[in-house]
């Protein structure tokens, strides 16, 4: 499951994650934000908060189909998830064309300090 959340930042699409991600969750509430902020402002940034029930993507969302690809931003921030959100992040940053961080959910506020930082870059 994937929702809108209220904007923790002027300019920042605001996401909370939790469960199985799917196909849906990416063409009709992702894809959409990321395109309508886009248009608005030229840029993309992002923030997205993980619940430790987060279990990734549908294996048929990433199965080669193309179905799911995160367009390019600027900035993306996630915070908390399970264990292994934060090592998958550090391990898939270097290859993502934005500005990635993660940060465990107790350093929410640092989360948030860290994106709205790069908002003014961003809107």
């Amino acid at each position: 499951m994937l929702c809108k959340i209220p904007d923790i930042a002027k300019g920042v699409i605001s996401l909370f994650a939790s469960g199985r991600l799917s196909t849906e969750d990416y063409g009709q509430i992702m894809q959409p934000l990321i395109e309508s902020y886009r248009d608005t402002t030229g840029k993309t940034c992002i923030y997205v908060e993980a619940d430790v029930l987060l279990e990734g993507w549908q294996h048929q969302s990433l199965a080669g189909s193309g179905q799911v690809q995160l367009p390019s931003f600027d900035a993306l921030v996630l915070v908390g998830g399970p264990d292994w959100f934060g090592n998958a992040v550090r391990l898939m940053g270097p290859f993502m064309q934005g500005e990635v961080a993660w940060y465990p959910l107790e350093q929410k506020d640092l989360a948030v300090k860290w994106i709205a930082a790069r908002t003014d870059s961003c809107d």
